[in-house]
């Protein structure tokens, strides 16, 4: 069986980002694995998306801390600006040295444009490790 060690898990927000880290969380508490929490701000969004994702960001943070610490693990949380595609399937994988990504199959869409379903597909394309993706229903 495989032990997985650190697993990233890009989050927007959207319900299924939601349900994965909840999956996510399960996997490292099994595992005893690093949990690594991730929301990009796409350099593509405006000032007024980038905004609201930021105010979004700090209080679905603490709720999924919340989450996570209740079931044993700590979690490492960032916000980064940039590429979603490429800092998920490269970038941050190689950076926290990921063996697991767990991310949802969809995300909100416009205003964070994170894990929609073109950043999904280019990740189980790219990725160097395994990829787990959750539906939302």
């Amino acid at each position: 069986m495989v032990q997985y060690k650190n697993i990233l898990i890009p989050v927007d927000g959207s319900e299924a980002s939601i349900k994965a880290f909840k999956q996510a969380v399960h996997i490292a508490e099994r595992n005893d694995a690093a949990l690594y929490l991730i929301a990009i701000m796409d350099k593509k969004d405006n000032a007024e998306e980038a905004a609201q994702l930021q105010k979004d960001k700090d209080s679905l943070f603490d709720e999924l801390d919340r989450y996570a610490r209740a079931n044993g693990v700590a979690v490492h949380k960032e916000m980064r600006s940039g590429n979603a595609k490429e800092m998920i399937a490269k970038t941050l994988v190689e950076e926290w040295n990921c063996d697991l990504i767990v991310m949802g199959a969809t995300g909100k869409g416009t205003i964070a444009k994170l894990v929609v379903g073109s950043v999904t597909n280019h990740v189980i394309k790219h990725a160097p490790c395994d990829v787990l993706i959750v539906r939302k229903n």
